[in-house]
């Protein structure tokens, strides 16, 4: 193990760790602690890194099943990443800004890992993982914007800027979902396996952020579900997709039936009887 430990130290070159200031280097570029959690600053400190890395190193970014730079991809898309956005002791207001941060800061990292020039894409399975985790950020951010409208009151609801505000976080969502699904048609750029995995990510995924879409959304990622399970290439990718199908329709269903449902006033309590009759001895 010690001698593993001190191999791996030499070939990356990348875990350089001063004692004092604890920094951590890959391929002579400064990049944050793959064992502690990250956030968005952390993001953006590896994002420019691996920027210039690409542009002087080609096929030198951390892989996801590197020997040796798997430890930062893994950190890259773990979900300890988001302990700081779901703590709830900390103000909600800052994990917002947090999980928007988080969210720029991922799509920018896919720039890095897709290859817009390529016939065939050399981080292939990165950025799909990337676009993966990415939903699952998205994800969290609509918890947390679901944990937000509970603390306002009901006119505050009601308010044009709020539900503006709150509208345009679900577009970004549904576009953020058709552009995943767009992937899954590049069946020339990525390989069979990596499109394979993905699709099972993502089924897996879709559940949690269908609920927070739109009607109009809902019913288009549904039918695009729909002709990529009966049209799609891929045996592997025609099955995820057939097995998520069924599950969409039954939250679907639980949807429309609860805002069918008319809202009701909460039961007002009768007012006590105030008893006036004398009593004995008065």
């Amino acid at each position: 193990m010690r001698r593993l430990s001190w191999i791996t130290s030499l070939l990356l070159g990348l875990v350089c760790a001063s004692v004092q200031a604890a920094d951590i280097w890959y391929l002579g570029q400064k990049i944050p602690d793959p064992q502690q959690p990250w956030r968005a600053a952390d993001y953006a400190l590896l994002r420019e890194s691996l920027s210039k890395i690409d542009t002087n190193q080609p096929d030198a970014l951390p892989r996801r099943s590197g020997q040796y730079t798997g430890a930062i991809y893994r950190r890259l898309i773990s979900e300890e990443n988001f302990r700081y956005q779901l703590n709830i002791y900390t103000p909600l207001e800052l994990r917002q800004y947090e999980a928007q941060a988080m969210l720029n800061e991922l799509k920018e990292l896919m720039r890095v890992y897709f290859n817009f020039r390529a016939k065939f894409q050399p981080y292939g399975s990165e950025a799909l993982g990337l676009m993966s985790y990415s939903l699952r950020q998205q994800a969290v951010q609509f918890t947390l914007t679901v944990e937000y409208w509970t603390t306002l009151a009901q006119a505050e609801q009601q308010n044009p800027g709020r539900l503006d505000g709150l509208a345009q976080t679900k577009q970004a969502a549904a576009m953020l979902t058709s552009s995943a699904l767009d992937y899954l048609g590049l069946t020339s750029q990525f390989s069979h396996s990596d499109l394979s995995l993905y699709s099972h990510e993502l089924a897996a995924l879709m559940p949690e952020l269908y609920v927070h879409l739109e009607t109009p959304a809902r019913d288009e990622l549904r039918a695009r579900l729909t002709q990529l399970s009966d049209e799609h290439p891929l045996p592997e990718v025609k099955k995820a997709l057939s097995e998520l199908l069924p599950v969409l329709q039954n939250v679907e269903s639980d949807l429309r039936q609860k805002s069918a449902e008319p809202v009701q006033a909460p039961a007002q309590k009768a007012a006590p009887r105030l008893d006036l009759k004398l009593e004995e001895g008065f």
